[in-house]
């Protein structure tokens, strides 16, 4: 059975669901009053006028010193940047701080002479180069963005987990539900974090980079794991807890399950460990089925690539200085030391040591990655340029209007057209961090915004743009409902978009297929999650995924006709 005929068939036997900082100031002085001369005071109180001053120009500067950072953390939240706030003002202020506060010139944060050596050997000329910046760039202020924006996302997904196994894994599913696999290589485009997690669709590797920066946010250590000779589809995921290694498969959107499971988990929330694997190669072979060949093996985890993830930035002194001048109430993260630092052994030692060893063999750097992704997705030009523009401008939509202002052509009405709203770009930032009721009552209204009066004179930009935002708001409606635990609901609504979007973008069908199945195996509607995963062919990257999910959920039904 293909997908549409899947669509088809499961569409003909539901009903559809139609439901569905503060402002920048500069500080000025004010101008004092015009006294007569006094009399010249006494020695003691001249010291003690002295002192004062002293004191309170040092008072003002931290006090200036904290409004510089206030301001700019500010203007860099996601539900801010480039919708109300400039993404030039916030660099000019970090950049104000940097030398009126942070002493960047006469005390720069650069690599030292016996730093080098260490780097050398893991990072690459251009990381280190941006590593030994004095300055921020717009480039650092989008990272100080997407920080804010994936520790909102991983505080979002972790709610109510009671250890760190359980956190870990809760992420990673709401990483990857949040982030659907586009399965055809062709079809990945270049695109910042930021933009792959708004647009909700990327690479394997692109999800396991926003993976790890989430658990960053947690201060946990995770790495990307490839064989020694590169394949598709063979990239996991290691999450460092303890002395273990958590094995997560981004490409199925699964953890790799260990052997002991609850016998009612719809899902799998007991990942195995890279001791476990090697231990019992047979986790893999049982998990993998007849993809096995294709897929990781446990003797290519003796002496995998270990990927460090993440920008140059990330490791820079200059975000080290900034994290630490951070005001409380700014709990995000910004930066990992590599090496040793105040006790803390680094992210290369803990590789290094964790698990007795295991990873002793492994080939560890730098991953020039993440910034090879950001240099592309910042000079796209061209058709590619107008590909990606082409995918963003839904999320401008609505463009307002007021009906009561139309005037009478010969051709129909017209009326004044206000600028984009960029109403489901907020509604989509607000998913992310965690905010599903009301992103939910706002997809609906944006459904309903696609339509026009009959009369009505709509440039054709504009209807397009409107179009395209009901189609991605019908998505992410029934994704927020899944993710607010609303299965039921959230399956009806999968369908929905399947019945009313067949075939408009072949990516999107499969990931609602995929959570539709999730969606009904969690509302006890095993039947119907059966037939998706069983009697439909997956695409090449979701294969072994397919069957796994079939065999599991029938056991589940097996079971549940038992009591």
């Amino acid at each position: 059975m293909t997908f549409s005929n899947l669509i088809q068939c499961i569409s003909a036997s539901r009903r559809g669901l139609m439901t569905g900082v503060c402002c920048f100031a500069l500080l000025s002085t004010v101008p004092g009053c015009k006294n007569q001369t006094p009399p010249a005071p006494s020695a003691n109180k001249v010291k003690s006028q002295e002192t004062a001053s002293k004191s309170s120009s040092t008072s003002q500067s931290d006090s200036d010193c904290n409004t510089y950072i206030d301001n700019a953390m500010s203007m860099l939240e996601p539900e801010r940047l480039e919708i109300s706030s400039s993404l030039e003002r916030a660099v000019a202020l970090l950049n104000q701080w940097t030398l009126n506060c942070a002493n960047f010139d006469t005390d720069p944060p650069t690599l030292t002479d016996s730093q080098k050596p260490f780097f050398k050997k893991y990072l690459g000329e251009a990381q280190l180069a941006k590593m030994d910046l004095t300055r921020f760039t717009e480039s650092d202020a989008k990272f100080i963005r997407d920080s804010q924006l994936f520790n909102g996302m991983v505080n979002a997904a972790i709610a109510g987990k009671s250890n760190d196994v359980e956190r870990v894994t809760a992420a990673f599913y709401y990483c990857m539900s949040n982030v659907a696999l586009i399965t055809n290589k062709q079809n990945v485009l270049p695109l910042s974090p930021y933009e792959i997690c708004i647009l909700g669709t990327g690479s394997a590797e692109q999800r396991a980079w926003i993976y790890i920066d989430m658990l960053r946010q947690l201060r946990m250590d995770a790495v990307l794991l490839k064989p020694a000779e590169e394949a598709p589809y063979k990239l996991l995921v290691g999450v460092l807890l303890n002395e273990n290694i958590y094995l997560f498969d981004p490409v199925l959107s699964l953890p790799i399950p260990a052997k002991e499971q609850p016998s009612d988990a719809v899902l799998i929330p007991n990942p195995a460990t890279l001791a476990d694997v090697l231990k019992s190669p047979a986790i893999l072979k049982d998990f993998y089925g007849e993809e096995a060949a294709n897929r990781f093996s446990a003797e290519e985890l003796k002496t995998p690539q270990v990927l460090i993830m993440g920008r140059s930035c990330e490791w820079s002194t200059r975000m080290r200085r900034l994290e630490d001048s951070l005001s409380r109430k700014q709990t995000f993260v910004l930066f990992r030391n590599l090496e040793e630092l105040k006790g803390d052994p680094g992210f290369i030692a803990h590789l290094q040591t964790i698990g007795k060893g295991i990873l002793k063999d492994a080939d560890i750097k730098v991953s020039e990655y993440p910034d090879k992704e950001i240099n592309a997705s910042e000079s796209v030009t061209g058709d590619l340029a107008k590909q990606i523009a082409s995918i963003r401008l839904p999320f401008n939509a609505p463009v307002p209007y007021d009906v009561k202002l139309r005037k009478e052509t010969k051709d129909g009405f017209v009326v004044p057209w206000g600028a984009p709203s960029k109403k489901l770009l907020k509604t989509r930032t607000a998913q992310l961090l965690g905010e599903q009721k009301s992103a939910i009552e706002s997809f609906v209204t944006t459904r309903l915004e696609a339509g026009f009066p009959s009369d009505l004179i709509v440039p054709q930009k504009t209807r397009l743009m409107h179009l395209m935002a009901a189609h991605e708001a019908t998505y992410f409606l029934a994704l927020g409902q899944y993710l607010q635990g609303e299965n039921a609901a959230a399956g009806e609504s999968f369908n929905d978009y399947l019945r009313l979007y067949p075939g408009v973008n072949p990516e999107r069908t499969i990931a609602a297929v995929y959570q539709m199945a999730f969606s009904d195996a969690k509302s006890d509607k095993l039947s119907s999650a059966i037939v998706a995963v069983g009697e439909n062919k997956p695409p090449e990257a979701l294969k072994p995924a397919f069957p796994y999910l079939e065999k599991r959920w029938r056991a589940l039904r097996e079971n549940a006709s038992k009591k």
